[in-house]
């Protein structure tokens, strides 16, 4: 009997930390944030501030692999996977651009990221 005790307390911990982090995953405040770490991140490039724009591509890069999954999981929507994970590629170029100096190039990205991004899902997923 003790040892069910402890089997149903183990599989109540790890299945309410699942459910413990749907509940702290809220797309809405995901996609708020992308936009805002994207007009951010142009500026910290115009600004040509390194440091913050290493640090908030790859925030972005993280945030957009968070969208990735969040498609696949739901289905039915292989164009936003594929999009996100365009997305995800674009940042890591941008942290490639600013590392090697290249603060036009890191620009042209950032912009295009933010273009393509709301031309995409936004006009097929929005409101989700």
């Amino acid at each position: 009997m003790h040892k069910m005790i402890n089997l149903c307390g183990v599989i109540f911990v790890l299945a309410s930390g699942i459910v413990f982090a749907e509940a702290e995953f809220d797309f809405e405040e995901l996609m708020e944030s992308i936009d805002t770490n994207s007009h951010n991140l142009q500026g910290n490039i115009s600004t040509k501030d390194a440091n913050a724009s290493v640090a908030l591509a790859k925030e972005m890069q993280s945030q957009f692999k968070l969208v990735e999954g969040f498609f696949e999981k739901r289905g039915n929507a292989a164009d936003a996977v594929t999009d996100a994970k365009k997305y995800e590629d674009m940042a890591a170029e941008i942290v490639k651009f600013v590392e090697a100096n290249d603060f036009e190039a890191a620009s042209n990205k950032a912009i295009e990221i933010s273009t393509a991004c709301d031309t995409a899902c936004h006009d097929t997923y929005k409101p989700l």
